[in-house]
């Protein structure tokens, strides 16, 4: 686990008792706001999703009057077109960074559509076409993430889940085995928030998300006893990791799967409504004071 750490406040308090700091220079971090975006950045938000919504209404417009080649064209040509002005905006930097990444996206998203609508063309079956069309737009993604503060990770986040459901309905439908695979994909985007990325929490929360809903339907899904035992592992693996980096929302998402499958798990072993409290309880006591022999050598999770 990792050591102590002193939050923002105390270290504020001291630094001001001791006189590295000013009291009014420490109010105003007291006072600073935890998040903070300048206006040009929303703008450049709502500019990037203008585009999109032109596009798709030029799309949707043009499609009475054009074969489905022709409309694939144009996707192709729109793509390839806020692509260049992507990179133009984002290699001149500053403010016109933000606005690049934004079209980033326009152009990612109108790809993978274009893509989609070109294996539909070829007559490709419907599951590999969002096998498809998800991992061009993962590809893209992963390509962006170490050179943009933001839209490769947002990509990324965007496409893996429905990569991972267009390989489950191809490959493993119906099986108990399919929630795992949410399990490795929850896993990867974790490992992938580790990386020196843009946006690490977008990832790591997404990633604490989909292990939480893959384990407990791992769980749930046949009436036995061993798959919560090992949806139990999962998330207390989970709670662990993220107690260790001490990210919130991990402990979070670890701790309320915890919650759940404990209960899913007595659930299956008794019978009696009374002994299935009593070993929801006996976890939770056994948690509490595995927790306190831990800060007593000198950790805790903040």
């Amino acid at each position: 686990m990792a050591k102590n750490r002193k939050s923002v406040g105390s270290l504020i308090n001291e630094y001001e008792a001791s006189g590295k700091l000013t009291a009014s220079e420490a109010q105003e971090f007291r006072d600073a706001p935890m998040w903070s975006i300048p206006f040009s950045d929303i703008a450049s938000y709502l500019g990037g999703s203008v585009i999109f919504v032109g596009l798709v209404w030029i799309v949707a417009a043009l499609m009475h009057d054009m074969s489905q080649a022709s409309i694939d064209a144009a996707l192709f040509i729109a793509s390839c077109a806020t692509a260049i002005l992507s990179y133009k905006l984002m290699k001149k930097g500053g403010r016109l960074n933000t606005l690049g990444e934004s079209i980033a996206a326009v152009s990612t998203m109108t790809f993978a559509i274009a893509i989609g609508l070109l294996l539909d063309i070829c007559n490709v079956h419907s599951d590999y076409i969002l096998l498809i069309a998800s991992a061009m737009a993962l590809a893209i993604g992963i390509g962006l993430s170490s050179r943009t503060t933001f839209i490769g990770t947002i990509i990324i986040v965007s496409a893996t889940q429905p990569f991972m459901a267009g390989a489950i309905t191809q490959f493993l439908p119906d099986t108990s085995v399919a929630p795992l695979l949410f399990v490795g994909s929850g896993t990867a985007l974790m490992w992938f928030s580790l990386r020196n990325i843009g946006l690490r929490f977008v990832a790591r929360g997404a990633g604490a998300a989909s292990i939480l809903i893959a384990a407990i339907a791992y769980s749930t899904w046949d009436n036995n006893t061993w798959q919560p035992i090992i949806g139990f592992a999962i998330v207390g693996l989970l709670f662990i990791f993220g107690a260790k980096r001490m990210h919130l929302e991990v402990v979070a998402a670890g701790g309320l799967g915890v919650t759940v499958i404990t209960g899913v798990l007595a659930g299956r072993l008794f019978n009696s409504p009374l002994m299935q409290g009593l070993s929801v309880i006996g976890v939770g006591v056994i948690i509490v004071f595995t927790s306190i022999a831990i800060s007593k050598k000198g950790n805790a999770v903040t």
